[in-house]
């Protein structure tokens, strides 16, 4: 999901709004991943007479490494479009950069065999539950996931350099939102409240930032916690396409990985101001430690898209700033 999490909004109708979300294209994936599980089951049964005794060829389901390798545009799309909403004269559902998206997962099929004996466990296993090893491993192996702008140029990827040179540049920043999201889903799904799984609890999350995408600085700008010049202002409210790896781009991502920060503190604060407050309840006080604990920029984050995607169903945001990208 993470390496095609990116940039939905954009329309092949002049008329008709894209009504694409996130939610859209996660509820897809699972269920190309449910019928490869059923097929799965039934071949389990014809074939042995017992689902649990049947080892299936790897290659045969939709999205396996050695499949990515090989999938094409068109077989994307076959195995997507089903489970999307049906289109109207006036709000279509459709994937964007369909080609793009097909290259990126190319590179995760190709990147997990060449690189990790075709085994997104055996990636997650060389981590040894670290959240910042495991982002460095996936910025390693997938070059589409390195999210980073050159200052020199303001420009997204610096063609001047190699990645070796822009991971030590001074003129470079980084913001690395879906190599970072998509250790918090793993985190969150297998390592967060489950001991089943040690490889992915992460023992150090606080050193994932918040994932600057459109929607948390859409609803940081809602709240106050983000103010724009009145120029970026008219370009956001306009709906203007800034340019990627701009100055105005990178300086509402960079405000808003800023702002979750302080966020954070500001809780934490919060948490300890009231605990002190109320010495009567010893057991809030023992639970302190573990609030505080469970307080990030990545819990933070999960509550700020949360909240932008349930005030922008019920039409209370303002719009967010557009840029073509395959970062967020």
């Amino acid at each position: 999901m993470d390496a095609i999490n990116f940039c939905f909004w954009p329309s092949s109708s002049s008329s008709a709004k894209n009504g694409l979300e996130y939610e859209h294209l996660a509820i897809a994936l699972r269920k190309v991943a449910e019928i490869d599980d059923i097929s799965d089951d039934r071949q389990g049964h014809a074939d042995s007479g017992d689902s649990s005794t049947y080892v299936r060829a790897e290659s045969s389901y939709a999205l396996s490494p050695s499949n990515l390798t090989t999938l094409t545009a068109t077989k994307l799309q076959s195995l997507l479009q089903p489970h999307f909403p049906s289109s109207s004269e006036s709000i279509v559902y459709e994937l964007p950069e369909i080609d793009v998206r097909c290259r990126l997962l190319n590179e995760l099929g190709t990147g997990l065999r060449d690189h990790h004996n075709g085994s997104a466990l055996n990636m997650i296993s060389k981590s040894n539950q670290s959240a910042d090893a495991l982002v460095r491993i996936i910025l390693e192996t997938f070059s589409g996931f390195r999210d980073y702008v050159d200052r020199d140029s303001w420009t997204n990827k610096c063609d001047a350099c190699d990645w070796d040179a822009a991971k030590s540049s001074t003129s470079v920043i980084h913001f690395y939102k879906r190599a970072q999201i998509a250790v918090a889903d793993i985190w969150a799904a297998l390592g967060r409240c489950s001991t089943s799984s040690q490889r992915c609890h992460f023992t150090d999350m606080k050193l994932i930032t918040t994932f600057p995408d459109y929607r948390v600085p859409q609803i940081l700008r809602q709240v106050g916690a983000l103010q724009y010049t009145p120029e970026l202002a008219a370009k956001v409210d306009n709906q203007e396409e800034l340019d990627e790896g701009g100055v105005d781009e990178v300086e509402i991502r960079a405000g808003t990985v800023v702002a979750v920060e302080e966020m954070v503190e500001l809780v934490k604060k919060h948490l300890i101001d009231i605990s002190e407050a109320d010495s009567s309840k010893q057991t809030k006080k023992n639970n302190l430690h573990k609030l505080l604990e469970d307080v990030s920029a990545v819990t933070i984050d999960w509550y700020l898209w949360q909240r932008g995607e349930k005030e922008d169903r019920l039409n209370l945001l303002g719009p967010h700033h557009r840029v073509r990208t395959t970062y967020y």
